[in-house]
């Protein structure tokens, strides 16, 4: 199959995601947009790409780096909610960010992922 339309269609998939998370928050309800994004059709989808493009090895390598790194995930969007409660919008986002960047940096070197 042609590699373009492989990136296409992790594009468009990645976007309707994010559509589809900010429409539920919007029209339905913000507390079903955690639900939504906790899903794993990315994923399963990037797996699948991941599979048919270099193998079950670097698929199993895949796996284990995202099951490490969600908890720099988790780290993220506790900071994150904190942070709402004492600074603004922007201001948390960039902290918990670098909060992130910083967490995910010593994971790497202290496990070798």
């Amino acid at each position: 199959m042609n590699p373009i339309f492989y990136y296409a269609l992790q594009f468009i998939l990645g976007g309707a995601s994010v559509v589809g998370i900010t429409l539920i928050a919007k029209y339905i309800d913000p507390k079903y947009t955690g639900v939504v994004y906790a899903l794993p059709v990315i994923l399963i989808v990037a797996m699948i790409f991941i599979y048919l493009d270099h193998g079950l090895e670097i698929s199993r390598k895949t796996l284990k780096s995202t099951f490490v790194y969600e908890f720099t995930l988790v780290f993220f969007v506790l900071s994150f909610w904190l942070l709402l409660y004492r600074v603004n919008f922007w201001l948390a986002m960039i902290i918990a960010l670098l909060s992130w960047a910083i967490v995910a940096t010593l994971i790497q070197f202290w496990l070798k992922v």
